[in-house]
């Protein structure tokens, strides 16, 4: 996802890939991304397309559950916009990485 930290490493990962001519490593960044866009998506459709069966009143969640939410949310979105702090250390492993396999 766009402008989360998982999104800013694979991106690094698949340009050191290309830049460096391996097309497996990069075939294999793409691969894994859509097989957890495939894993994933069953959570989505529960969560936002399917009808619930009842019409029970839902509940919020506690708030020493929302509270640490929140904030791996705004976390992940904080460093996936700036993602400078980040960004250094995920090239250098994508490098170091790629540099091994070859």
């Amino acid at each position: 996802v766009p402008l989360t930290v998982g999104f800013v490493s694979k991106w690094y990962l698949l340009q050191a890939a290309i830049k460096g001519g391996n097309w497996l490593a990069a075939v294999v960044v793409v691969v894994g991304s859509l097989m957890a866009l495939v894993y994933i998506w069953k959570v989505i459709e529960v969560a936002y397309f399917k009808r619930r069966e009842n019409d029970d009143p839902i509940e919020e969640a506690p708030l020493s559950l929302l509270i640490p939410t929140w904030t791996l949310v705004a976390a992940s979105f904080w460093f996936g916009i700036d993602a400078g702090t980040t960004s250094d250390v995920a090239m250098s492993a994508a490098e170091s990485l790629l540099g091994m396999m070859q």
